[in-house]
């Protein structure tokens, strides 16, 4: 069986759970609408290994993109484990303000979990050289992080996200029908998310991402497999190259 049909196997949603057949759609218009840009990353990050070669000047570039890979997943899990609704982080977290009016009562804790998590794997990638105006680079970016957050969530896509095999199922989505499964892993967390908040008794449209506990925690997660895969995908890449001198 190939990667996209166990993708299909593994997500497929029965229409009586899902609350919306567009709720995919909503979500990641909102993300994107919210999301910060390629260069604002590129920036934000330029001036994380500023001040980490300042701070570590006899520090390898390997150990710099450590720091500064650490530094972003602490930041914004502090910035998911924020309280007091999703008006108090505009401030604090750009486009977090625009969320409610979008899509509006509980779908916007949904919508910020989301942004928070997406901006943090795009600053993560970054970090790693890759080029997010890249459109593979940019999906891959989306990718890792929803399907992060599922797998901290108990929904797992068959493989460990973190893991080469995880990483190759995750680029054969981006030789298939990417956007349509974007959408479906986005329509897939807004359901998981908002079972795992009511389980947790906690009031939607008051927290800005249905809780300080269970937000810290995915995005956490989130960030730390991010990670992983950004590594693991380098080793792969590496090994092909190595491979090919041998070979040639």
């Amino acid at each position: 069986m190939d990667y996209v049909s166990l993708y299909f196997m593994n997500w497929r949603l029965d229409l009586n759970d899902a609350p919306s057949r567009d709720q995919g759609s909503l979500l990641l218009t909102a993300v994107q609408a919210v999301a910060i840009s390629p260069e604002k990353a590129k920036k934000i990050v330029a001036q994380y290994q500023k001040a980490a070669h300042k701070t570590n000047p006899k520090a390898s570039e390997t150990e710099i993109e450590e720091i500064i890979s650490n530094k972003i997943v602490d930041k914004y899990s502090k910035y998911a484990s924020l309280s007091g609704g999703v008006a108090a982080l505009p401030g604090i977290v750009p486009g977090v303000g625009t969320v409610a009016a979008m899509v509006g009562g509980g779908m916007a804790d949904t919508t910020a979990c989301m942004k928070i998590q997406i901006d943090m794997t795009m600053l993560l990638a970054t970090n790693f050289g890759y080029d997010l105006n890249d459109h593979d680079a940019m999906y891959m970016t989306t990718l890792i992080a929803v399907s992060g957050g599922l797998e901290k969530m108990g929904v797992g896509i068959g493989v460990p996200i973190a893991s080469k095999a995880g990483v190759k199922m995750l680029k054969q989505y981006l030789k298939g029908a990417t956007l349509t499964i974007v959408k479906e892993l986005f329509k897939r967390f807004g359901l998981t998310f908002t079972r795992k908040a009511l389980e947790k008794s906690i009031p939607f449209g008051v927290g800005v991402v249905a809780g300080s506990g269970l937000n810290y925690a995915l995005t956490q997660y989130v960030g730390h497999q991010a990670i992983k895969c950004f590594t693991i995908e380098r080793q792969m890449e590496e090994e092909a190259d190595n491979n090919g001198k041998v070979d040639s």
